[in-house]
């Protein structure tokens, strides 16, 4: 008969590092949709989680005796890896209200259409740059350098070493403020293009009222949005894969604050 001894700490701290990948692959953009079956999520979780314990260092001399403290601990891993995935799920946030802007500005206010990841009706260009931004992530390979800025996470915030400040409060709070503004360096073509295109308008019923603007607008609005909106698109491409770059540093900044 084979037995088998394995350290209950080892065990433990497997937990602990479970807890952290699984918050952050649970919330992330790409994979919180309802369409991912949670037992692959979970899946990927338990073998992200078994490649990672192996370069973790865990001082298994401080492990907590109790249950509580345990619990506490595992608790703190779950807040941070939520963290981690909500600092993500703010840039496509902020994508997302881009094409709403854009939306609004263009007469699609109300051309709403399902969300796959959240089963919500939003607007259909908000869908659009969202899954664009989506794919261009996955196209670029970018989402290899967030496992790896998910893997520092552990080298720079061990675990049982979590323990919250100050200075976390104010990069959550100016992560959310980055939202307006990738709000509006995405949807800036479309805006000001849209925007002039009112005051000529505006200018046209003031020389000619005879003519009927609002006959003449809704259509010339469509079609200037989608004409700038595609002329913007390598722009905006560059401009996300730079943005992409620098969510890695977002990331390990974050983790400096805990």
């Amino acid at each position: 008969m084979v037995s088998l001894s394995f350290p209950i700490e080892y065990l433990h701290s497997f937990m602990l590092v479970f807890a952290r990948v699984a918050s952050v692959l649970f919330v992330i953009p790409f994979l919180d949709s309802r369409s991912v079956p949670v037992i692959f999520k979970a899946g990927l979780a338990l073998a992200v989680s078994i490649m990672v314990f192996n370069q973790v260092r865990i001082d298994l001399g401080v492990f907590p005796s109790s249950v509580f403290s345990l619990f506490i601990m595992i608790a703190s891993e779950v807040v941070l890896g939520l963290t981690i995935g909500f600092l993500v799920k703010l840039i496509f946030s902020g994508i997302q209200l881009a094409g709403q802007l854009s939306g609004f500005q263009m007469g699609f206010a109300i051309a709403n259409v399902v969300d796959p990841a959240s089963s919500l009706q939003i607007p259909i260009l908000a869908q659009f740059l969202n899954l664009f931004a989506m794919m261009l992530f996955l196209v670029t390979d970018m989402h290899y350098w967030f496992f790896k800025a998910m893997v520092d996470s552990f080298a720079i915030m061990p675990p049982m070493q979590v323990h919250f400040g100050q200075g976390i409060v104010n990069q959550m709070l100016k992560a959310g403020a980055e939202i307006f503004i990738i709000a509006l360096r995405v949807g800036a073509p479309v805006i000001v293009a849209l925007i002039l295109t009112h005051v000529a308008l505006g200018l046209m019923a003031r020389t000619v009222p005879q003519m009927q603007v609002f006959i003449v607008a809704m259509p010339l609005q469509i079609v200037v949005g989608i004409v700038f909106l595609g002329l913007s698109l390598p722009y905006l491409a560059s401009f996300l894969n730079n943005l992409f770059i620098n969510m890695g540093q977002s990331i390990l900044s974050l983790l400096a604050n805990f």
